[in-house]
């Protein structure tokens, strides 16, 4: 009976899954209870190569004690700053789900360089209702099999977690 009561507890259960120009939502009602798809994000510009959202030809300029032109090569990463803003979109999302009492607790499943940007932008509240953080891309992963390969994630973490020893080999 107490585990069926248990089972039935409401949780508000975010789970992310994010690279650098996606992001997946995917809300749990109760405890273990099913995942479904809340929002799915797209940034394609965040995709693109460095090319094609530069300028097509450098800026030109010539020195002032000389009469040499020379190519201004720009130096920022737009595709960099594209996935930047992305994930900053994305974070904003979580953020004002949070202050709307939205979330009980989030997952964030993301590459590290992703999660970094990603936690960049939450604030603290978001930050306080983090259950568990796992260094993966699940993007793209068939929807339903995402249960089991979240509930793997928690048991490798669970493990490691009760023997300290397991995490060094």
């Amino acid at each position: 009976m107490l585990e069926k009561a248990m089972s039935t507890i409401v949780n508000h259960e975010w789970v992310l899954l994010a690279d650098r120009a996606h992001a997946e939502i995917y809300t749990r009602g109760h405890l273990n209870g099913a995942m479904l798809r809340y929002l799915e994000l797209e940034h394609p510009a965040a995709r693109k190569q460095q090319g094609d959202l530069a300028a097509d030809r450098p800026g030109h300029g010539h020195g002032s004690a000389s009469h040499h032109a020379y190519a201004y090569e720009d130096h920022a990463n737009f595709p960099e700053q594209e996935s930047e803003a992305f994930l900053d979109a994305v974070a904003q999302e979580l953020n004002d789900a949070v202050a709307h009492k939205e979330i009980d607790s989030l997952i964030l499943i993301a590459l590290p360089k992703t999660m970094a940007m990603l936690k960049a932008g939450l604030n603290k509240a978001t930050l306080a209702k983090i259950s568990g953080e796992y260094a993966k891309n699940l993007i793209g992963v068939p929807e339903q099999t995402l249960p089991a390969r979240l509930k793997k994630l928690q048991e490798k973490d669970d493990t490691q977690a009760s023997n300290p020893d397991a995490q060094g080999r």
